[in-house]
């Protein structure tokens, strides 16, 4: 799966819910009204959508949600990735 880097935008939405849920259970409104002084619905509801389909939150049923640890995310799915590219591109170099 290739799979872009994060927007400063989606990191910065992920802590804005962490700091106020944890890994505790949210729903959708309530991660709206968080969000709601520094991006619009559109731009809170696609991010979430995008974490969502790449592992970083979990979508428990269509309106609630939980947070991942974004540690476990960059270890899992992009150091792995990145670190195998890397292999390669040295291993062409020499």
């Amino acid at each position: 799966m290739n799979m872009r880097w994060l927007k400063k935008r989606e990191v910065i939405i992920y802590f804005l819910l962490f700091k106020k849920f944890r890994y505790e259970k949210f729903n959708i409104g309530d991660a709206f009204y968080v969000l709601k002084p520094y991006f619009s619905k559109k731009v809170s509801y696609s991010s979430i959508k995008y974490m969502s389909k790449i592992g970083l939150i979990t979508k428990l049923n269509s309106v609630e949600y939980r947070l991942n640890p974004f540690e476990d995310f960059v270890l899992t799915f992009l150091a792995k990735a990145y670190l195998e590219r890397r292999s390669i591109l040295r291993r062409r170099i020499r």
